[in-house]
């Protein structure tokens, strides 16, 4: 009964990413009509930028809040969240300031006018905010109220944005309205939420305060590497090519968001199943059992690329046909993108022993380290080929990023990888 809880509420948490995730994929065949190259490149960078934002203004309160979850009374906790409240109002009043300071260095490198700068700033609070709400509802273990929840928002969300874009012609202004509105009123309806269920309480408390800060502050430097990793090649591309390349560059790389959900979704499934063999060391047929592990790798790693030239093949089809000729150079995109997010794929696959292990600092080192080569390499390939550097650097970090983590993995948890071809039937 319990395994049987576990993966229905397995089931719905990704069902509902899935579903958040893919859906502004699906409807940009619709906005492609009504939108310019150049106004989804504002638009990408509105969601570049606002996820830099969020890293600061949530500054995992919400992983801080989930280890209190367990360690407090209910009552502590709800005086716990008031004052991660306080110190995420102090970081998104500081966020404003900064817009308010530099709102023309930020214009520069991602063509946002100071009012949908400042408008991030609200958006990154109201986001933290939902992120509680949700995560609250993680721990309490009722997946059906976060589903719900979620779908709702996005349904809002695409609906606002859809409305406003067709109807009102108001182009990349109106689906950031979209997501703006969402994530207010949403956010807002958290905050009540959190109020009425007993989970805030206000109640200052420097001890609260201080814990928060020093439980996410050193999260923040892992959380911006990934960010690199993600999006700076869109603020490369603005700044050397324009947005219209930003536009086109984001579009492309969204059809990798269908290997990027097929490998996240399998390693949700696969993780525990690997876990369970890994944990039979006591057998007499261990050593078979990691010659079947490293033959089921290979098998997943080829069935990967299989999918992947599908995909690939469909991708051309579905631009061509779905999408406005304005997004036709977007094809040229589409292998890397598919390209960068089967090199991911490879990495889920060997990743997880290194965790079996528990053996992830140099882990994070090489994410880090990654992040650095993407960081310079980006900015080298843009500067001197064009957008389709971003694509060829994203590739060249995913495959060094996956080749160092085999590497690593095997160095801290050693597997028969190179006797697959004398495993036994």
């Amino acid at each position: 009964m319990l395994n049987h809880s576990l993966f229905k509420s397995s089931l719905i948490y990704t069902l509902c990413d899935a579903l958040n995730k893919s859906v502004p994929f699906f409807i940009l065949p619709i906005l492609s009509y009504y939108l310019l190259p150049s106004d989804y490149g504002i638009i990408a960078n509105f969601g570049v930028v606002l996820s830099i934002v969020c890293i600061f203004i949530m500054i995992g309160v919400d992983g801080a809040m989930g280890v209190q979850f367990f360690k407090l009374s209910k009552e502590q906790l709800a005086k716990y969240n008031f004052n991660a409240f306080i110190l995420i109002c102090c970081i998104t009043i500081l966020s404003i300031i900064f817009f308010l300071l530099f709102h023309n260095k930020v214009y520069e490198w991602v063509k946002l006018p100071l009012p949908y700068q400042l408008l991030i700033s609200i958006m990154a609070f109201t986001t933290t905010i939902t992120a509680l709400n949700l995560s609250l509802w993680r721990l309490e273990e009722q997946p059906f109220k976060f589903g719900i929840y979620e779908i709702s928002q996005t349904i809002f969300n695409i609906g606002i944005s859809l409305i406003l874009v067709i109807i009102y012609n108001q182009g990349w202004v109106g689906r950031v309205s979209g997501m703006f509105l969402a994530s207010v009123a949403f956010g807002l309806y958290s905050l009540i939420l959190l109020f009425k269920r007993g989970y805030l309480k206000i109640n200052f408390n420097i001890t609260y305060l201080k814990h928060a800060l020093f439980f996410g502050a050193p999260l923040i430097p892992h959380a911006l590497s990934f960010w690199v990793r993600s999006s700076i090649d869109r603020v490369y591309i603005t700044q050397f090519e324009g947005e219209s390349a930003t536009g086109l560059y984001a579009t492309g790389f969204q059809f990798g968001l269908l290997i990027s959900f097929i490998t996240l979704s399998f390693n949700n499934a696969f993780v525990p199943y690997l876990f369970k063999k890994l944990g039979e060391k006591k057998t007499s047929k261990y050593i078979e059992t990691k010659e079947k592990l490293v033959k089921l790798t290979y098998i997943i790693a080829f069935g990967l690329i299989i999918l992947a030239v599908i995909f690939s093949l469909f991708s051309y089809f579905a631009l061509d046909v779905l999408f406005s000729d304005n997004y036709v150079n977007a094809k040229k995109f589409i292998v890397w993108a598919i390209a960068a997010q089967t090199f991911q794929g490879f990495y889920l696959l060997f990743v997880n022993y290194i965790f079996y292990a528990n053996k992830t600092r140099f882990l994070a080192i090489i994410t880090f380290g990654c992040s650095c080569i993407q960081l310079i390499l980006s900015y080298i390939l843009i500067r001197n080929f064009g957008a389709i550097g971003g694509a060829y650097s994203t590739v060249i970090v995913s495959f060094v990023n996956f080749i160092a983590v085999a590497l690593y993995s095997n160095k801290v948890f050693p597997m028969p990888w190179l006797n697959f071809l004398f495993i036994r039937n």
